[in-house]
């Protein structure tokens, strides 16, 4: 995703708003200022500015403190209301994001709603789950990744396909064995990938298989996980179309991903993962899991 992401920025085709999550807290810190050095700039000495934090367009926001106070949050939005001085856009990072105060996500949902020209926001955590649902539906969300995970898993005798997904999940090792051991979550794997399949091939049978996808994740908790997985699924053709094969979620799957992603553009990929984001915000305030995905079928539907 940061490679696609990079793509959209050279492009000048930025969201306002990046939610960064993971395990890894270094690794998701690391993958920030990769893209936020991206962002702003091409040329070495600059790179080395922003790395040092000693960039004008350019604000980190990391504190020891157990929370993030109201008047931390409104000195970085009182810098990023200010044009850019050394280039195209501003970009501020938020570590820890869910250790904001209630005041704070106030403060910046404000912000979000109605975000300054040419100004990105990089808010990174390990917590999504702590973070206002309102914040969620206004950032294009990014799970990073970690390696060490994905090579423990394999140590704990996790298929490899299976451990390429539960990782990019953000699970950890001991969450990992206990999805596969009590959730069957190889079942809701195969059911949300034979979904978006259909989706994209035959609209008629995608939207006459949600029946059959809601009696394998037939409580909250799996159908969370199968919308998660989707995002993932559009996240792996994405990946297919600027050749970063060796990231996929789904690695079996490699070779479907390479025939369906030849019918459609990374801007329409892009919108399929909002659209899975925004149902998975409806889920959470308990709409009916039916309505929200015929919703998403008849999104897709759309091309």
């Amino acid at each position: 995703m940061i490679n696609q992401l990079e793509t959209l920025a050279d492009k000048k085709k930025l969201s306002h708003a990046y939610l960064l999550e993971g395990i890894q807290r270094e690794d998701i810190k690391q993958q920030a200022m990769d893209f936020a050095v991206r962002i702003l700039c091409d040329d070495a000495q600059s790179e080395s500015r922003i790395r040092s934090h000693n960039y004008a367009d350019f604000y980190w926001l990391e504190t020891e403190e157990q929370t993030i106070k109201k008047d931390m949050i409104e000195d970085v939005l009182h810098r990023m209301n200010q044009k850019p001085v050394e280039g195209r856009y501003k970009v501020y990072v938020i570590v820890d994001f869910d250790k904001l105060t209630v005041q704070g996500e106030n403060s910046i949902l404000k912000f979000l709603e109605e975000p300054p020209p040419n100004t990105v926001a990089l808010l990174l955590t390990t917590q999504a789950s702590h973070i206002l649902p309102t914040i969620h539906s206004r950032c294009q969300h990014i799970v990073i990744q970690s390696k060490s995970t994905y090579e423990q898993m394999l140590k704990d005798h996790i298929h490899p396909d299976l451990a390429s997904t539960l990782s990019a999940l953000s699970f950890s090792s001991d969450q990992a064995q206990g999805w596969i051991e009590e959730n069957e979550f190889e079942s809701v794997r195969q059911a949300t990938v034979k979904w978006a399949d259909m989706m994209q091939k035959d609209s008629q049978m995608g939207l006459i298989q949600i029946v059959e996808l809601l009696q394998i994740a037939n409580e909250r908790t799996g159908q969370l996980l199968l919308l998660d997985m989707l995002q993932l699924y559009f996240q792996d053709m994405i990946y297919i179309k600027v050749e970063r094969s060796e990231r996929l979620s789904f690695p079996d799957h490699q070779v479907a991903f390479e025939q369906l992603s030849t019918n459609v553009s990374l801007q329409t990929l892009t919108r399929w993962m909002d659209v899975v984001q925004q149902g998975k915000q409806k889920l959470l305030q308990y709409v009916s899991a039916m309505l929200v995905l015929e919703h998403i079928a008849i999104e897709i539907a759309k091309g």
